[in-house]
C-alpha cells in the first residue's frame, strides 16, 4: 500500500487561484503582491542567520493568514522568511 504525499498549502493555493477566474478584490491584492520587494538586510538580520532555528507558534485572523500564504506563493519565499524579516524590522523600529 502506498501514500501519496501532497503538494504545500502555498502551492495548492497558487495552482488554484491561477485555475479560478479572480473577483476584483482578490485581483488588486494579487496585482499588489506581485510589486517588486526591496531587500534590505539589517546587521542584526544578518547575526541571527547563523542562530538555531526555534520553534514559534501565534495565532493570526484567517484574513491576515490568507494573505501571508498567497504572498509567500506568489513570491515563492517561505511564511519564516517573511516573519522574520517582519519582526526584525518592528524590533529595530522600536529600539531593540
Amino acid at each position: 500500500m502506498s501514500t501519496k504525499k501532497g503538494i504545500s498549502i502555498g502551492a495548492a493555493m497558487k495552482q488554484r487561484m491561477d485555475k479560478e477566474q479572480q473577483v476584483p478584490q482578490e485581483q488588486e491584492l494579487t496585482a499588489t503582491l506581485r510589486q517588486p520587494e526591496v531587500q534590505s538586510v539589517s546587521a542584526s538580520t544578518e547575526a541571527s542567520l547563523n542562530d538555531p532555528l526555534e520553534s514559534f507558534n501565534t495565532r493570526l485572523p484567517r484574513s491576515l493568514q490568507r494573505r501571508l500564504k498567497v504572498h509567500v506563493a506568489l513570491q515563492g519565499g517561505k511564511i519564516q522568511d517573511v516573519v522574520h524579516t517582519a519582526l526584525d524590522e518592528y524590533l529595530i523600529k522600536h529600539g531593540q
